[in-house]
């Protein structure tokens, strides 16, 4: 009863992972008014990160070997998506992209294959954000280091924001 009990809290931690997940990826707008609220988003992870330790001292204290394997199978889990999020992975896939785009249309420019690439991916962007990004980062290696700092909610920070900033506030 307890291995059981165990295995369907390890599963809603993940099913809340995916939700997690799933809402994080919408804009404020387009998610339900319940998960616009500031304490939504830090309520879910909490809840996720309970389920799945209740359901691996469960299963520890069902099965220690049963636990392991869990807690293996999730590590695995982790690290295939922190590898597969990665600069450096999704730098490689876009570059794979491009090369098959230039093997398939050569008469295409680069500036048209990046923006074909990112409007494939992104298209909410709008093709304004995606033209100005080809033409800010015109080659293929600047391109992909923005599209995933933009991918990750990269928000710029630089010294003109702080003066913008202080500018708002009066000082």
């Amino acid at each position: 009863m307890t291995l059981l009990a165990g295995l369907m809290l390890l599963l809603l931690g993940l099913f809340a992972m995916l939700l997690s997940a799933h809402f994080k990826d919408l804009r404020y707008f387009d998610r339900p008014s319940a998960a616009r609220n500031p304490y939504f988003d830090p309520s879910l992870d909490f809840l996720k990160w309970i389920l799945l330790a209740a359901g691996l001292l469960l299963l520890w204290r069902a099965s220690r070997s049963a636990s392991y394997v869990a807690a293996a199978a999730l590590l695995a889990l982790w690290a295939y998506r922190r590898i597969v999020k990665s600069g450096f992975m999704q730098g490689r896939l876009l570059r794979r992209e491009f090369a098959t785009l230039r093997s398939e249309r050569p008469g295409m420019s680069e500036d048209a294959i990046l923006f074909e690439l990112a409007f494939r991916r992104h298209s909410r962007w709008g093709q304004e954000l995606i033209e100005q990004m080809v033409k800010d980062y015109p080659t293929l290696e600047e391109f992909s280091k923005m599209m995933v700092r933009m991918e990750r909610g990269f928000r710029f920070q630089g010294p003109e924001a702080g003066r913008a900033r202080r500018r708002r506030a009066g000082f």
